[in-house]
């Protein structure tokens, strides 16, 4: 009784939380707000932000960017695509939905979202999510060991022993066979293989650079496409030049590791909007300016311009006679 009371209370306090959200910032006849279903559920739960802008017509405006989490700990599970309606009177509402959970409990503080409008910034106010622990049953049913049954039938106990050693020779012939098939496919793709090595990262991500741009996907209305493949050879180059395995790790991820490497400190901004407007593009479904698209290929060749390994001069011929006379 005690713990369905603590529950009901946590639920309560969640629904004062998502009343007391629901503000809003005006400037301008522009209104953007942010309020949550419920602003306490329990771990594994889902819960969705809705945003809200109000705007007249003519205005030109950017979305917020939502990467895959909103803060360490609550994951973005789903972006909805953008719904338009028409409020009359030249002013327009565009509705957008966040879905998302949480397996971790505790309080997170969630920031604005950010609309950028003619050259201006409006936030949301910021938004609290209260992540409250599953509950343990620590009970346990009794036993009673005099309903054990007796062992079940088991066909091994009644085959032959000949049988079985017929059978382990044959897995050891099969083993054989596949050993030998894979090690004679290994032989003939060898040299292949090298030769895809030899080819320094660098080079590599320049290569597959102008190929994308050449492809003019973007310029043919597959934008999705186009920054997929743009975000893919960016993790292959990250991960060839710096050995880290960007391919399984998030947007917000390789941010963190290579904003602490010296290298790329300088770039790791440029590198920071390729990504964001890569991840606004698949998870908005939004299609960005033809001087977007334009700018996130000149970020990437920037990028792996500036991180290209300098090469070791060799030593001039003067220096290697005296280090043999020396000798």
């Amino acid at each position: 009784m005690k713990r369905r009371y603590t529950r009901l209370q946590s639920l309560g306090l969640g629904i004062a939380l998502s009343a007391l959200a629901f503000t809003a910032t005006a400037q301008n006849n522009i209104i953007v707000r942010a309020q949550m279903d419920s602003a306490a559920i329990m771990m594994g739960e889902q819960t969705t932000v809705r945003l809200e802008l109000s705007q007249d017509k003519d205005k030109f405006v950017r979305l917020p960017i939502i990467q895959d989490t909103l803060v360490t700990g609550v994951e973005v599970l789903k972006i909805s695509k953008p719904d338009t309606i028409d409020l009359k009177n030249n002013r327009i509402q565009i509705n957008n939905e966040v879905l998302v959970t949480s397996f971790d409990s505790g309080l997170y503080y969630l920031p604005p979202f950010k609309y950028v409008i003619d050259d201006d910034t409006f936030e949301t106010q910021a938004l609290s999510l209260k992540v409250i622990p599953v509950p343990v049953d620590t009970t346990h049913a009794e036993f009673d060991i005099k309903t054990v049954d007796a062992p079940p039938f088991v066909l091994w106990d009644f085959i032959p022993a000949w049988v079985l050693y017929l059978l382990l020779a044959l897995v050891v012939i099969a083993a054989g066979v596949y050993a030998y098939w894979r090690w004679g496919r290994k032989e003939k793709n060898g040299e292949a293989l090298a030769e895809k090595e030899i080819v320094p990262p660098y080079e590599r991500a320049i290569q597959a650079l102008q190929e994308l741009k050449d492809s003019k996907l973007w310029q043919q209305g597959q934008e999705k496409a186009y920054y997929t493949t743009l975000t893919e050879i960016l993790r292959i180059y990250i991960d060839g030049r710096f050995h880290i395995n960007a391919m399984e790790m998030t947007s917000t991820q390789i941010i963190e590791t290579l904003r602490r490497n010296e290298e790329t400190k300088a770039v790791n901004q440029q590198l920071r909007e390729i990504l964001a407007m890569a991840d606004f593009v698949k998870f908005a479904k939004m299609r960005p300016l033809p001087d977007d698209n334009e700018q996130v290929m000149r970020y990437a060749e920037s990028f792996v311009e500036s991180t290209k390994p300098e090469e070791k001069a060799p030593e001039s011929t003067e220096e290697n006679s005296e280090k043999t006379n020396v000798e």
